[in-house]
């Protein structure tokens, strides 16, 4: 009797990770979809003076980038996605 219940457990916590996986992957699009439209109407999904001193401190160094979003992510909370366009935005408008 024990055999069919831990299959059936072991299908649903499998088809949970896969669900919870391309749900993850859908927000991530979105996210992307929408700083792509953000940014052809110019406006600014994330202004770059959320950032802290410290972290556009590191940011302008490109090779501690990934630092810069951690960094930033500590601070706010934010997840990754939107951790790195604030970062890459921050960059963006120092460049130009």
């Amino acid at each position: 009797m024990e055999g069919p219940i831990i299959g059936v457990i072991c299908f649903f916590g499998v088809l949970t990770v896969l669900l919870v996986g391309k749900i993850y992957w859908h927000v991530i699009y979105v996210e992307r979809a929408v700083g792509r439209i953000a940014r052809q109407l110019g406006v600014d999904v994330l202004s770059p003076g959320v950032l802290s001193d410290q972290v556009k401190e590191i940011a302008n160094d490109p090779d501690r980038k990934i630092e810069a979003i951690k960094l930033f992510r500590e601070e706010t909370g934010a997840g990754l996605a939107e951790a790195k366009m604030a970062v890459e935005q921050y960059i963006r408008s120092v460049k130009s």
